[in-house]
């Protein structure tokens, strides 16, 4: 399960987000920089009030790449559960360099390092971290005021990250100015956990944290309710029609690699996508994210798939977007239609209707 970093000033902000949920406590002061560091005392003080009852994380500070000043640094935090280090923009050699000197500190220090979207985000350091026994390793913004982690990057990008970093062992984190909207759709993604500040104060970042809105960016965290705990509505049996709704996205064009001819490829073509998902009847009675699936979840995985490189066939599209809506225990049955666009006067294509049994085997 995907958990709630909470971004926290002190001992204070600590309990409140403890109050609402948060898995994890990250320490760093927000006048100071993206990852701006607290005092020693500070950092005793929350660790104090924490009292073990959940894991703290502290920040490096915003500093430049030099291994002597990051390694004093971090050496200088070594009591926080985990240390947060900065990967700035540098040359790639100047990032490298920091890297291997903190090896010796990671040996006993789990430590993180933190890409930035906004800052020249080089995943070809994941390989080094965990060579350098790193923890783990998250996506950050520095520039707050200058637009959300999904306004930097793709979907597909972060997918891309989280799949690398657990397929090398490291931990994986995404944030970056995250809203209530952003975390069903980065929660897909399946990194281990979301960082959040600004969305915890219900107002400006530098603002103090709210117990209830840490309570509402937990609460979509949680798992889903299965499908199967619903009764009538089971993944091997169609649900009554009178039951569900309908949530659709039609006529996504999008261009793409694609074709089994030689001649489609190194080039790109224009293709449409519309899918529909059948979901269980929405019964809400308010305007709430958490109750919902989100068509956003549908133009996120068709997204992704358009980064993915060259496909042959319109058919392993299709079957490849069916299985990853069908993925979310919300969704019992899934109609995608995949068409080319760039063949002729019409479009040519396919449809298919996929059940979560389909995919069970």
């Amino acid at each position: 399960m995907t958990k709630l970093l909470a971004s926290v000033t002190g001992p204070g902000e600590a309990e409140t987000v403890l109050l609402g949920g948060a898995d994890i406590i990250d320490l760093k002061d927000p006048a100071k920089g993206a990852l701006g560091a607290v005092s020693p005392e500070v950092l005793a003080a929350t660790i104090a009030t924490v009292a073990g009852r959940r894991p703290i994380s502290a920040v490096a500070g915003d500093l430049p790449m030099r291994p002597d000043l990051v390694v004093r640094e971090v050496e200088a935090r070594r009591a926080a559960d985990f240390v947060k280090i900065g990967l700035f923009p540098a040359t790639s050699a100047e990032r490298l360099a920091v890297i291997g000197a903190l090896a010796g500190a990671a040996r006993d220090i789990p430590l993180v390092a933190v890409l930035f979207a906004d800052g020249d985000p080089d995943f070809a350091l994941l390989a080094p971290l965990a060579e350098a026994g790193f923890h783990g390793a998250m996506i950050d913004t520095m520039d707050k005021a200058g637009g959300g982690l999904l306004s930097r990057l793709s979907v597909g990008t972060l997918a891309k990250f989280v799949e690398t970093a657990r397929d090398l062992g490291l931990m994986s984190g995404l944030a970056g100015s995250l809203e209530a909207p952003d975390v069903p759709r980065l929660k897909a993604l399946r990194p281990d956990y979301l960082g959040f500040r600004g969305a915890l104060t219900g107002g400006a970042r530098g603002d103090a944290v709210e117990e209830a809105q840490v309570r509402r960016i937990a609460s979509l965290l949680r798992p889903e309710p299965s499908a199967v705990a619903r009764p009538g509505l089971t993944a091997d049996h169609a649900p009554e029609p009178a039951g569900l709704d309908r949530i659709f996205v039609r006529d996504l064009v999008l261009d793409l690699e694609i074709g089994a001819y030689g001649h489609e490829r190194g080039r790109r073509q224009k293709v449409r996508f519309s899918v529909e998902a059948l979901i269980a009847r929405i019964t809400a009675n308010r305007d709430d994210i958490a109750e919902v699936y989100s068509y956003d979840l549908i133009t996120d995985a068709v997204r992704a798939l358009a980064e993915t490189g060259h496909t042959d066939l319109v058919e392993t599209l299709a079957l490849d977007l069916a299985r990853t809506v069908l993925s979310d225990g919300r969704v019992f049955e899934v109609s995608v239609r995949v068409e080319k666009l760039d063949l002729g006067p019409g479009a040519v294509g396919i449809e298919i209707r996929r059940r979560r049994s389909d995919f069970s085997a």
